[in-house]
């Protein structure tokens, strides 16, 4: 009896074992590298400068934001026993990848909503990058590896439990009012490269 649950019992680990080394090895998980990263690929004149456009932005402000008079005064509205710039209520959606009181280590939080709050976490994508221009491999998924943004996307901080709702501030297609609209709001951070329109 205790010979049959032995041999069961290597069977079975075997096949754990089996199962672990056939797993595919690329099967990880991205993590954060920060803006100053992004930058290296991504500013290039001929391809549209995205760096500098995001720095042009309000984004990469939002930080700062948080420090406005108005920032104050609607934390004391909301109850904040913090400066709204340390309160965690706050900085998920002013600091990129903001969780559980810090930012990953490569995230700076004076970058406020920087490239990978909207694109995701970039290693993978920097690595699949590094294969196409150095190694000149044709193979490599630079697309598959960044997400591309989304009406979800940008509502996971852009929603009614946004203290500044405003159900008004966007005017849509059909006259009635919104407090946000993907297409107009994209549209006034739209960064585009100009050679992979022209390839289209």
């Amino acid at each position: 009896m205790r010979t049959n649950l032995y041999r069961g019992i290597g069977i079975a680990a075997v096949m754990v074992v089996a199962c672990a080394f056939s797993a595919p090895a690329f099967a990880q998980e991205a993590t954060y590298i920060g803006e100053s990263q992004c930058k290296v690929c991504h500013n290039k004149k001929d391809e549209g400068e995205q760096w500098n456009k995001w720095k042009g932005e309000k984004h990469p402000t939002s930080l700062e934001a948080l420090k406005s008079p108005k920032a104050l005064e609607v934390a004391k509205a909301k109850g904040l026993t913090t400066p709204p710039s340390e309160s965690p209520e706050c900085l998920k959606c002013h600091v990129t990848a903001f969780d559980a009181g810090k930012t990953p280590e490569k995230i700076l939080p004076a970058s406020g909503v920087q490239c990978e709050a909207c694109h995701g976490p970039g290693s993978l994508h920097q690595a699949e990058g590094k294969k196409k221009l150095f190694q000149k491999d044709a193979t490599a998924k630079t697309a598959e590896t960044m997400l591309k943004p989304d009406a979800k996307t940008c509502e996971k901080c852009h929603n009614k439990d946004n203290p500044t709702f405003n159900p008004e501030r966007y005017t849509l297609k059909d006259g009635s009012k919104a407090d946000f609209d993907f297409e107009q709001a994209y549209a006034k951070i739209a960064h585009p490269n100009p050679k992979k329109a022209a390839a289209k």
